[in-house]
């Protein structure tokens, strides 16, 4: 099938943003009797899940510090639970255990997980915590840890399986989807709206434009020349880069993946775990002694995880797929700190770092200025999804975008505009040692 030379719709980018817009904009568009399925078209360089939500560990939680975040990713999990079969989406639970200075903020979580309805359990106290957790994991071990919030909603989805399943949904709403075509340009009408997209494989006249590219944001706002810097967050009266990258620092241990299990036998919560606790090695060697955080998951084939992210700065070569040397593999450092910090927490992972993989894992993420997504449009026909890489768990944000598109408001979406730096409306920052909560 030939690249159209109109679209009247169009999405560039097939992951979890692009394909979520593509399949719900094609629902609505034929439900309010403002077009066909096939007036949507999508486009991407390298294929369906081919960039950061194809590796994404998958992670669907509602723990946020800011209540936008929490909101919104309600709505997320409405989507989720929807259809599991076609999300590849696995409602097991998410489990945050952490550490003093994060006890108040996760108090506050659970209060408003309260007011909203969404079903968690929280727990305060280190006797309590570990009586807690050992009643789930027997042989959970890990010192000093003051908080639970345990979500009995969120869980994790497959990364790759679930984008399929977005996918066949969007063209069974008869979206159009085409791999290969790279944007090399805009060009811009009087007003500055954008009248046609240039790729390397023709250009193509619009109506509509939504931009759903995640780590490959920055290159993308340079051809839309948007600005490149907007008020410090922490300084207002100093600018700096709006776009900055992290390396994920994400890994497997290849055993068993039923070693890990519920005391009842069944598929365990994802785990959070934020600590301050020194990590050592298997042979007694000191391979940490700073504030930690790390996930896991039992995968299909593996344990699963990751850590606190590496800043690398404002500049980075990324390839086709988010990855920049030499965070393609993620190091040694990172498997000796996560393999450490997952056997303080559980026996059962003692003796488990000679199993790390070896596959490449990780990639980049790029992050705004306040380390939260920008929903907004950037021109007067074109929207940006810049996820801040929070993208996979965010399957909804597409239905709400093509919600926009449509007519309608979306007030879950509007704490998100780009406006919010220049407002001093920055989102709040927690104690977690993750930039993304």
């Amino acid at each position: 099938m030939a690249l159209p030379r109109h679209a009247e719709y169009l999405i560039i980018g097939a992951g979890v943003h692009g394909l979520s817009t593509a399949y719900h904009l094609a629902k609505y568009l034929k439900a309010k009797g403002m077009g066909r399925g096939e007036d949507v078209v999508v486009i991407d360089k390298a294929g369906i899940a081919a960039g950061a939500s194809g590796v994404a560990c998958g992670n669907v939680r509602c723990n946020y510090y800011q209540e936008p975040m929490t909101r919104l990713m309600i709505h997320c999990m409405d989507i989720w639970e929807s259809d599991p079969d076609y999300f590849a989406y696995n409602s097991v639970g998410y489990l945050t255990v952490s550490f003093a200075p994060m006890a108040e903020g996760l108090a506050a979580v659970h209060a408003r997980h309260k007011l909203l309805g969404y079903p968690s359990t929280f727990i305060q106290g280190e006797k309590d915590v570990k009586k807690y957790m050992q009643g789930i994991f027997y042989d959970w071990q890990a010192e000093k840890l003051e908080v639970v919030l345990h979500e009995h909603r969120g869980g994790h989805a497959w990364s790759k399986q679930a984008i399929h399943g977005l996918a066949i949904k969007a063209e069974s709403e008869d979206a159009q989807l085409f791999i290969g075509p790279t944007v090399t340009g805009f060009r811009f009408a009087n007003d500055g709206s954008v009248r046609v997209v240039e790729t390397d494989q023709g250009d193509i006249e619009v109506g509509w434009v939504v931009v759903a590219v995640g780590p490959w944001i920055k290159p993308m706002w340079r051809l839309l020349d948007l600005p490149m810097q907007v008020p410090d967050p922490r300084n207002p009266d100093q600018m700096v880069e709006l776009w900055r990258y992290l390396a994920l620092q994400e890994g497997e241990i290849e055993i068993n993946p039923y070693v890990h299990i519920t005391n009842d036998g069944r598929r365990p919560p994802l785990v959070h775990v934020d600590s301050d606790v020194p990590l050592y090695s298997e042979d007694g060697r000191l391979v940490w002694d700073k504030p930690w955080g790390i996930y896991f998951k039992r995968d299909k084939h593996s344990v699963q995880g990751g850590a606190v992210p590496l800043d690398i700065g404002p500049e980075a070569e990324i390839d086709p797929y988010g990855r920049r040397s030499p965070y393609y593999c993620v190091t040694d450092q990172f498997y000796d700190i996560w393999v450490a910090s997952l056997a303080h927490c559980m026996k059962r992972f003692e003796g488990t770092r000679k199993y790390a993989s070896r596959k490449p894992s990780g990639g980049i993420g790029a992050f705004s200025a306040d380390n939260f997504p920008i929903f907004d449009f950037m021109r007067p026909n074109v929207y940006v999804i810049a996820d801040s890489n929070h993208g996979f768990k965010m399957i909804g944000v597409g239905e709400q975008v093509a919600r926009i598109l449509t007519g309608e408001r979306s007030e879950l979406l509007e704490p998100f505009r780009f406006g919010r730096f220049e407002e001093a409306q920055a989102m709040p920052k927690s104690k977690a040692p993750f930039p993304w909560m």
